[in-house]
């Protein structure tokens, strides 16, 4: 018997192109002796939400994303907990997710992973009972990513900009963390909890996290100056910024954050004010990926 597949096109997503001819790489790619597929364009915010939902009651195999790691949350929020499988084809301007699982941008490549339908289970998060399955953060990461929400281009460099301009003047907060019975303090100027290991454009904050160990890797990050900073810019470009001594690890399953201010948070790049408290809690192997072959037997 074939698989069904729900395809879901963002023709918003932050890397724009011509949605026809996404409609024409499936097409083209998919194995139709494998499987029977239906393609469907969002129209608005929480629409993927809506079809994702719609694919698991109708008992589809599996929801197939062609966008950025918005589209990504919004289907995984609704598959999470199903037998239904996430794909993705990235299509956005970061593609964290995406890039973790070392699925290809070209998206002929990315098809031949759904036809392979490599299955993985992958642990998923809430931060204050919002859905997440990349990673979240508070303090200056959201502050950036709701900067470069309001941007018209998109793209590694526009998300550049945004750092450069809003750093020097960004001041780092104090946070009360508490995890397994342990209370720290700590000014910093983000605290990152991390599913999979970056925040897209190759930016690897967490390199030793890891989407099925039921655990998340919460990176606190010091501010250090200009000059130093740029260094540190490099280290997480190049997945290496775990050797810094301005930045501290902790693996846990859940945490509490407080902080004496009103500070930003974002979930998978969405961002939003969130206030003084935080709690997260990770969901061991609750959402089931398709991934690439290489992925799958590392």
């Amino acid at each position: 018997m074939k698989k069904k597949l729900i395809f879901l096109i963002n023709p918003a997503s932050g890397i724009k192109g011509n949605t026809a001819r996404f409609y024409n790489i499936i097409h083209k790619c998919i194995d139709s002796a494998r499987f029977d597929y239906e393609i469907n364009t969002t129209q608005y915010a929480g629409h993927g939400k809506e079809l994702s939902r719609k694919a698991v009651q109708e008992g589809a195999d599996a929801v197939i994303v062609c966008g950025g790691d918005g589209t990504v949350n919004e289907a995984a929020s609704e598959l999470v907990n199903s037998e239904v499988a996430l794909g993705i084809i990235p299509r956005g301007s970061g593609n964290g997710f995406a890039n973790f699982l070392g699925i290809s941008k070209k998206p002929q490549k990315a098809m031949d992973t759904i036809n392979d339908f490599v299955l993985q289970k992958a642990d998923t998060f809430t931060l204050n009972g919002k859905f997440g399955c990349n990673l979240a953060g508070i303090g200056f990461d959201a502050s950036v990513a709701e900067d470069f929400s309001r941007q018209k281009r998109r793209g590694f460099f526009t998300y550049l900009k945004v750092i450069l301009k809003k750093y020097p003047g960004y001041k780092p907060h104090d946070f009360h963390l508490k995890y397994d019975g342990i209370h720290l303090k700590r000014k910093a100027l983000l605290v990152t909890f991390a599913n999979s290991n970056q925040f897209g454009n190759g930016a690897v904050i967490a390199p030793g996290a890891k989407i099925n160990d039921g655990l998340l890797d919460v990176c606190i990050l010091q501010k250090t100056p200009l000059l130093r900073s740029l260094s540190m810019g490099y280290k997480l470009l190049r997945g290496t910024i775990d050797r810094s001594s301005f930045v501290e690890y902790i693996k846990t399953n859940r945490m509490s954050v407080s902080c004496h201010q009103e500070v930003m948070a974002h979930i998978d790049g969405d961002p939003y004010m969130a206030g003084r408290q935080f709690a997260i809690n990770i969901s061991s192997s609750s959402l089931v990926v398709i991934v690439p072959q290489i992925f799958k037997s590392q």
